[in-house]
């Protein structure tokens, strides 16, 4: 049971990261990103088994990105689902609950995206964030205005950097698509050779909370990781009563400074790292082997 919560943790942590990534793939892929406060659902039943969703929207409040010679004046987008290259409204962990104008509270506003291209003579909406709220809209439309710019540069190696810039100030790293993509055309191989300033970036990034970055400013600023990592070892240690998710939070740290103690999976203190996570300890005797681990990182070099 517990190996599983630790399989449910990654994939959690995964899926995060890679929901960003779609967001940025999302955003590439659009003709057209709107505000709207006026639309509706309307959904057509083919048959017992299949089903085609469409929102129509009643008037455009803001245009966030517009590849389309012209934005027709009753705009209708079947809107796609699963398995139909659909991206989740959870996909940069910013979906709200789907309301209305108003039915929001005073002070606060809430905005709805609607991510559309048009594929032939239809427009298709692939994604839609529903129910943002002010704070996150701005964070959002100021991403999509980014990223379309860079999008828009005609030079493929400016095109290249202010993008690995772009992943990095999101505390990402380049995914395997962008590395092939740049790979092909000569600007890249498979291990991008990052500026200092990209490092400095990435290393601030880290430091804020970002550690997706790991990979990247491990070997460079060591020093710094492990007392970035000590601390956060030193809080979850002074905490009164730990639970699961405590334990597995030192796990991962240990694990992320020792690199898996060097991937030698017969250490004694690999050992005890895992039971952490496990049964075979009560919480005084896990407190104990966690300062215990506190000195071996804070020795590890």
């Amino acid at each position: 049971m517990k190996n599983l919560k630790i399989l449910f943790f990654l994939f959690l942590a995964i899926s995060g990261y890679a929901q960003n990534l779609d967001f940025r793939k999302a955003i590439l892929k659009s003709d057209l990103i709107i505000v709207s406060y006026d639309f509706d659902f309307d959904t057509i039943r083919l048959n017992d088994f299949t089903n085609k969703t469409y929102i129509k929207i009643n008037k455009i409040d803001s245009i966030l990105k517009n590849r389309l010679s012209t934005i027709p004046k009753n705009l209708t987008a079947r809107k796609y689902l699963d398995n139909e290259d659909y991206y989740s409204d959870l996909i940069t962990n910013e979906g709200g609950c789907i309301m209305k104008p108003t039915e929001a509270n005073n002070w606060t506003a809430y905005t709805h995206i609607f991510f559309i291209r048009k594929n032939g003579k239809e427009y298709q909406s692939f994604l839609v964030l529903q129910g943002i709220e002010l704070e996150k809209y701005r964070k959002i439309a100021h991403q999509i205005r980014t990223i379309s710019k860079i999008e828009h540069l005609k030079n493929d190696k400016e095109r290249f950097e202010k993008t690995v810039d772009w992943f990095i100030e999101n505390g990402l790293l380049p995914d395997p698509d962008f590395i092939k993509h740049y790979k092909q055309k000569s600007i890249t191989t498979d291990t991008i050779q990052y500026s200092d300033q990209q490092y400095k970036n990435a290393l601030q990034q880290f430091l804020k909370g970002n550690e997706e970055l790991l990979p990247l400013v491990r070997d460079k600023y060591f020093d710094e990781i492990k007392t970035y990592y000590l601390q956060k070892m030193q809080v979850l240690i002074d905490k009164d009563k730990s639970d699961y998710n405590d334990y597995y939070d030192f796990y991962k740290i240990v694990s992320n400074i020792t690199n898996i103690f060097n991937e030698d999976y017969n250490s004694g203190d690999y050992i005890l790292n895992s039971a952490l996570t496990s049964d075979k300890f009560n919480d005084y005797e896990k407190k104990n082997i966690m300062e215990h681990l506190l000195k071996v990182v804070t020795e590890w070099e």
